[in-house]
């Protein structure tokens, strides 16, 4: 069979911002609620992956702010796996109002890893098996390596993190929205106040767990856009996310 994820949220006042609008990380968060429904409707939840020795990894996502939702308005978070192929499994997610306006957009990218070895493998041929829901408009594919790059100037903004013990989820390893808000924390303090994210392109280039250093660093561009990078502070200097934020006043 084949599923549509469609699930109704309130906005509770700890999920908006100093401007009363829904945060991005709350609604990656509620996006997130929304796609573990709905594996666990097709039998590929965390842990039904778990008992056969895999995780889920987030590898791309691209969210795209149309409208932001409010203090208590109820909105609607809608999803659905659109493709599966040999390493990959891609899914969208549309959130819409109750008058059924378009406010966010999201396309992702996942792939599934050995639990024991810590690396990518074949999706499983259960996760093959899915029936992908018929007469779906679906977002453009992802590219697996997008044209932005971390730029070889130096970074207009630089700031060190230390992975704690609430940044990790069920797979072991940071939680894909933690990422989301150290890069945005390191955004310059003017922009945060006058300016709303418009878009961001994310890329999960490595895991990352529990006592690790890492550094945050971005660089302004041109037309509202910032470039992030996310590695180890270590001497390795691995990436482990790349990133391009877009914004528009607010």
């Amino acid at each position: 069979m084949a599923f549509i994820q469609t699930d109704t949220f309130t906005i509770r006042g700890y999920e908006t911002d100093a401007f009363g609008r829904l945060s991005i990380l709350a609604l990656m968060n509620l996006m997130q609620e929304s796609a573990n429904r709905n594996a666990i409707d097709y039998g590929i939840g965390i842990d039904d992956l778990a008992r056969q020795g895999y995780g889920w990894m987030l590898m791309r996502f691209r969210l795209r702010m149309h409208q932001y939702p409010r203090y208590g308005q109820t909105i609607r978070v809608i999803t659905y796996p659109t493709s599966v192929e040999k390493y990959f499994i891609h899914r969208d997610f549309r959130v819409v109002a109750d008058d059924d306006t378009l406010l966010a957009d999201a396309a992702s990218t996942w792939l599934v890893f050995s639990i024991d070895k810590r690396s990518m493998v074949p999706l499983p041929d259960f996760i093959r098996a899915l029936a992908v829901p018929a007469d779906i408009s679906s977002l453009p594919r992802l590219s697996l390596k997008p044209d932005f790059q971390f730029s070889v100037a130096e970074p207009s903004h630089e700031k060190e993190v230390t992975v704690g013990w609430f940044s990790i989820d069920q797979n072991q390893h940071v939680n894909n929205v933690s990422y989301v808000e150290w890069l945005l924390e390191a955004v310059d303090k003017k922009r945060l106040e006058t300016r709303e994210l418009a878009e961001i392109d994310l890329v999960y280039r490595t895991e990352t767990h529990w006592g690790d250093q890492l550094r945050i660093r971005s660089i302004s561009e041109e037309n509202e856009t910032i470039i992030h990078r996310i590695d180890y502070s270590d001497e390795s200097g691995k990436d482990v996310l790349l990133a391009r934020s877009q914004w528009r006043i607010s």
